[in-house]
């Protein structure tokens, strides 16, 4: 397929990708540029619905994750290469911020040579710029060690659908001849002059009731506040992934802390639909830190006195080792009542939009920003609907007095 036809692909046919024609484009994108001929990335190949749906959550559910045969998640790697080095008598250096940088350019520029190959194939793909997010439950979902750390996503298919093409800049506004030329009021007309006249585009603005283009971008898609939030989130895993060192970088890194064993819980009962459900949000230093929601006085749901409005949200491990979460509370009579197994208690459905939740929450990502991300999940089932507008409803309580609330739309 020529560049100039490519699109994004979100939607694929059954029709699956072979390990052989995985294999030959991964191996044929191998041959890209890298730094020092070490080649500073490792892909991911995610196949299995299990993996897929552990996936979902850091990308949003975006629905081409869990419904594309195959996802790639290219990891800028430079663990291989330092145990290469520590197994040849060699001393690495590489635990620091340009090295990053420099595995992170050798794993974009693979990824590029193969989106490019495998259209050629005739292959769907879609690049997901939501993998540097949330980076650290990728991380965990795909057990990278320190020195790896993703970069970028790819779902791959056989297409299901042509959408139309999305525009482009002109050239005059990414060209600069010999040294970098400003950006005159008349040349930045003449540059999005065609971008701002499109149908498309003049409906978003409408939509999201702003004036310019511009606006959508700053005041909704790509605030401020998410854009630093998410910096201070980008920069606590590097921390941990040991590319950056925390000592040169505490005053201005909140480093997302390990979840305590006990926390203190709050208990919010809310409506969704004609069901009754109760929500347990977990607080650490008075912020919501993560949420529990199941249904309640059902026969697998959660039976609760109505007096109870607080108590603790405890972490526990069973004798195998596997971890849940239980609810304990202190009754009328003063002694200790607890409920296991919180996770176990929900729909599996249910239970991958509150781990979303509790990830941007336990990331202190602002109130009014999570209950806007809450209520922008259009989801095709009702009741997940209904159920995300009472989760909302059970966060604005925890709002600033001062915090401005709004409803976002994405563009596509």
């Amino acid at each position: 397929m020529n560049i100039k036809q490519r699109r994004t692909i979100r939607k694929y046919t059954q029709q699956p990708v072979s390990d052989e024609l995985l294999n030959r484009l991964i191996e044929e994108a191998s041959r890209t540029q890298t730094m020092g001929n070490l080649q500073l990335y490792s892909v991911v190949v995610t196949r299995s619905e299990e993996m897929k749906e552990k996936l979902a959550p850091a990308h949003f559910f975006q629905p081409m994750v869990t419904q594309a045969p195959v996802v790639l998640t290219i990891c800028a790697d430079f663990r291989r290469t330092t145990d290469w080095c520590l197994q040849r008598q060699a001393s690495p250096g590489y635990d620091n911020a340009l090295s990053f940088v420099n595995a992170a350019t050798d794993a974009l520029l693979f990824t590029q040579t193969f989106c490019c190959l495998a259209e050629e194939e005739g292959l769907g793909v879609c690049f997901l710029g939501t993998t540097i997010y949330q980076p650290q439950p990728i991380i965990e979902a795909l057990e990278l060690p320190e020195l790896v750390f993703p970069v970028a996503t790819l779902t791959i298919g056989w297409p299901a659908e042509k959408p139309r093409q999305t525009d482009r800049l002109p050239l005059q506004a990414i060209v600069h001849q010999e040294t970098y030329n400003p950006f005159t009021p008349e040349r930045i007309d003449a540059c999005y002059k065609k971008r701002e006249s499109l149908a498309v585009n003049k409906h978003f603005v409408e939509l999201n009731e702003k004036e310019t283009l511009a606006q959508v971008f700053t005041d909704i898609r790509y605030t401020r506040k998410d854009n630093e939030v998410m910096s201070e989130n980008l920069l606590a895993t590097l921390i941990r992934q040991k590319f950056l060192k925390a000592d040169n970088l505490l005053d201005e890194v909140p480093v997302v802390e390990r979840r305590p064993d006990i926390l203190e819980c709050d208990v919010v009962r809310f409506q969704n639909k004609k069901e009754k459900w109760v929500a347990f949000v977990g607080m650490l230093d008075g912020f919501p830190y993560e949420i529990f929601t199941g249904l309640q006085d059902d026969e697998e749901g959660i039976a609760i006195p109505k007096s109870v409005n607080k108590g603790f949200i405890i972490k526990h491990y069973d004798r195998e080792g596997q971890k849940r979460y239980d609810f304990q509370f202190v009754n009328k009579r003063g002694y200790k009542t607890t409920i296991e197994g919180l996770s176990e208690r929900f729909n599996p459905k249910y239970w991958d939009y509150a781990k979303l939740i509790s990830g941007v929450l336990r990331y202190r990502m602002p109130i009014d920003h999570v209950i806007s991300l809450i209520t922008s999940l259009q989801l095709e089932n009702d009741t997940i609907n209904s159920w995300t507008a009472g989760v909302a409803r059970v966060l604005k309580k925890y709002l600033p007095d001062s915090s401005p609330m709004y409803d976002e739309e994405e563009q596509e």
